[in-house]
């Protein structure tokens, strides 16, 4: 009797463990567009801002009692412009832009407010910080009068607003705003003086994750 008691409580208790994990934690896969805005610390340069785009798994925590979760994802992120300005001197010289592609591992990890019922339709703001790794050749890019150098890290913070649907499908627009530089673009005027220019690469983000 005494074992049909415990094996029951035991049975019990890995059920209602098992559904409020499931209820808490769930485990996704996220992907989206980047479009990014290139900001230059330094003058502004001509430069033509491109689409890209991120991929990756991610991580949501659900208090809950709370509207109050967190989110974190490690994601593949692809941003991609055309920086630089026309060289003109004596010579006349005039260069094409110089195509720069960025490739990051970012870790994002966003605080989120839900508002609703997460089973059925819910909205909810987020925010957070964001770590980048720069998975970048290491050598620089160089034209005739211009170098760009990446940065082997960068800080940036995440700010947006989402939809989730029946607690497993969510679409998400955020800015997110760089805080240290992307890298830095060396241009040499008409071949005399060298100008550096530290740049931001902050990007609009439309997103979707599917959790599990």
């Amino acid at each position: 009797m005494r074992k049909t008691i415990l094996t029951t409580l035991l049975v019990a208790g890995l059920t209602i463990a098992t559904t409020a994990h499931a209820q808490v934690l769930k485990l996704g896969v996220k992907g989206g567009i980047n479009y990014t805005h290139i900001k230059y610390t330094n003058g502004e340069l001509a430069h033509k801002d491109r689409s890209g785009f991120f991929v990756g798994p991610t991580l949501k925590l659900a208090l809950p009692t709370l509207p109050i979760g967190f989110d974190i994802s490690a994601l593949y992120d692809e941003r991609e412009f055309e920086t630089g300005e026309e060289v003109q001197g004596e010579f006349n010289i005039k260069i094409s832009p110089m195509k720069v592609k960025l490739k990051q591992v970012t870790i994002p990890v966003n605080l989120r407010f839900t508002f609703g019922n997460s089973k059925t339709l819910a909205l909810y703001l987020f925010g957070g910080p964001q770590f980048g790794f720069n998975i970048n050749d290491k050598d620089p890019l160089k034209d005739q009068a211009r170098t760009w150098t990446y940065e082997d890290s960068n800080f940036s913070v995440n700010l947006g607003a989402g939809i989730l649907l029946v607690n497993a499908v969510q679409v998400s627009f955020n800015y997110n705003i760089d805080c240290g530089k992307s890298g830095e673009m060396t241009v040499d005027d008409a071949y005399q003086t060298a100008r550096k220019h530290e740049s931001k690469a902050n990007a609009w983000q439309l997103g979707a994750a599917i959790y599990f």
